[in-house]
């Protein structure tokens, strides 16, 4: 049997000077992942029989920056420091290997702040990353997941500011990764940014339209009462009732109760979001991604987990009950990803 060909759409890498509290303000000293993680050590973790890495899809880390003050290049070093280590990667101070293996960057971008500076911040994101590693600047992520309370989170969600910077992401051929977390958050963060994803639509030319990419599900609770459940299938479909909205396969594993630590456990237990999402976006419009090396945190084979992971996206997608066929699961494995992040 050929080897299943996969373009993970969802991996993070840092060096070994932004492994700590200076370079990320949530890598606590000691925490598994508080060392380097670069594309040598993904493709030992990505080893795995009849399996072929043809590329990945690096997003942004949530770097360390300031608060938002004065010069952008000062508050915003973190960030800025992100996309020059990901220009050695491409301009191939790591290799050949990996300059090719790197496919597309979804970067950092202030989109919590007025259009000007998200304009100051693309043009000096271009200039610090040069033209070779820009053109693999595929889409930009703010993560929203970590805003807890409710009424800052929709303040910003339903802002005119919010709104226009993803228009402007949109008009310049950019995606938008939406990263919302339904347990650790509430549902709340799903409904709040679904009308945001539809007033950045709204009135605007199909070709303009920002594309939106969904991260992880949306952080599902997997143990959540039929309310919550609801509540969360609503505001998938919703979102795939938009145009240019992709949803990851990712990311479960740290959302997962405990004790789930086989294939078909998993798989089983992810059945009834899993379904939703499928019938809601259809296999065209879904994605594999790794969460490599987050997926390591909680994953039930600890360094392992990526193995761990993929194994759980082939159960899925070889059960009859999905009803699959081969050119649907390719899609979903590398073709998805290839079209939402205009890769050539």
């Amino acid at each position: 049997m050929a080897p299943i060909s996969i373009i993970d759409s969802h991996i993070h890498l840092w060096p070994e000077s932004m492994s700590n509290e200076q370079g990320h303000a949530w890598m606590t000293p000691g925490m598994p992942l508080a060392k380097q993680h670069i594309l040598s050590d993904y493709y030992q973790a990505s080893q795995q029989a009849n399996t072929k890495v043809e590329g990945v899809i690096y997003v942004e880390s949530d770097v360390r920056y300031e608060p938002p003050s004065g010069d952008l290049s000062t508050w915003a070093k973190g960030p800025l420091d992100e996309i020059k280590f990901l220009r050695s990667i491409v301009e191939g101070e790591y290799g050949e290997r990996d300059s090719e293996m790197l496919k597309g960057i979804v970067a950092w971008a202030p989109l919590d702040q007025p259009p000007s500076v998200l304009k100051e911040w693309l043009d000096i994101a271009e200039k610090t990353a040069g033209p070779k590693t820009w053109a693999r600047v595929k889409g930009f992520r703010f993560l929203l997941q970590f805003i807890l309370d409710q009424t800052k989170f929709e303040a910003l969600v339903s802002s005119q500011d919010f709104i226009q910077n993803l228009r402007i992401l949109g008009e310049r051929g950019f995606s938008f990764d939406v990263g919302v977390d339904q347990r650790c958050g509430g549902s709340w963060q799903l409904e709040a940014v679904v009308k945001a994803m539809k007033a950045a639509h709204e009135g605007v030319d199909g070709e303009k339209k920002v594309t939106f990419v969904i991260n992880h599900l949306c952080k599902p609770d997997f143990e959540a009462n039929e309310e919550s459940f609801n509540r969360w299938k609503n505001a998938v479909g919703d979102m795939a009732g938009l145009d240019k909205t992709y949803m990851k396969l990712s990311g479960a594993f740290s959302e997962l109760p405990e004790g789930l630590t086989t294939t078909d456990s998993i798989a089983a237990k992810m059945k009834p979001w899993i379904q939703h999402v499928l019938k809601a976006f259809g296999p065209k419009r879904v994605m594999f991604g790794s969460d490599w090396p987050v997926c390591n945190l909680r994953g039930p084979k600890g360094e392992e987990s990526w193995v761990a992971w993929t194994d759980v996206i082939k159960t899925v997608l070889d059960d009859e009950e999905y009803g699959l066929t081969q050119e649907e699961k390719d899609r979903i494995w590398k073709g998805t990803a290839r079209e939402a992040y205009l890769m050539n």
